[in-house]
């Protein structure tokens, strides 16, 4: 599934990189606020809830950050969740069009395997409204910290 925004922030793009950057600032955003294990520079460990109602799963997820900043970072997750597999790619790409206002534009491609692909079309909206109440969260903090 394919998933995709913007999101304008009232911070500096420099600031918003490096919110983003460290997976434990946007775990605090997550329902549960799921612990996020450093493995070494660019490489995290986590678990993560997606769904809601009987469409919910636990993902147990690997990261991995490629980061070009302050323009550009993609992740890499995949992982286990009961009854398949979870393949995910997030990138944002950050734009500065006025001085302390930051545009994020982030896509993400998610691919469920096993017996999780044929739930795939019922958890998209439930992903989507758990992302944007992250994204949300996110702006928040970045805005009141500046």
């Amino acid at each position: 599934m394919h998933l995709e925004g913007t999101l304008e922030v009232a911070a500096s793009r420099d600031r918003v990189q490096a919110f983003l950057a460290d997976p434990r600032n946007v775990a605090s955003c997550v329902p549960g606020s799921p612990p996020v294990e450093q493995l070494d520079a660019t490489h995290y460990r986590t678990a993560a809830t997606v769904g809601s109602g009987f469409l919910r799963t636990k993902a147990s997820l690997e990261l991995a950050y490629e980061t070009a900043a302050p323009e550009r970072t993609t992740v890499l997750a995949h992982g286990a969740a009961a009854g398949g597999t979870v393949e995910a790619t997030l990138t944002w790409a950050l734009s500065e069009p006025e001085p302390v206002r930051t545009l994020v534009a982030w896509s993400a491609e998610v691919t469920l395997g096993g017996v999780l692909a044929s739930f795939a079309s019922g958890l998209e909206a439930p992903l989507r409204a758990q992302l944007e109440r992250v994204l949300a969260c996110v702006r928040a903090r970045l805005e009141s910290a500046a």
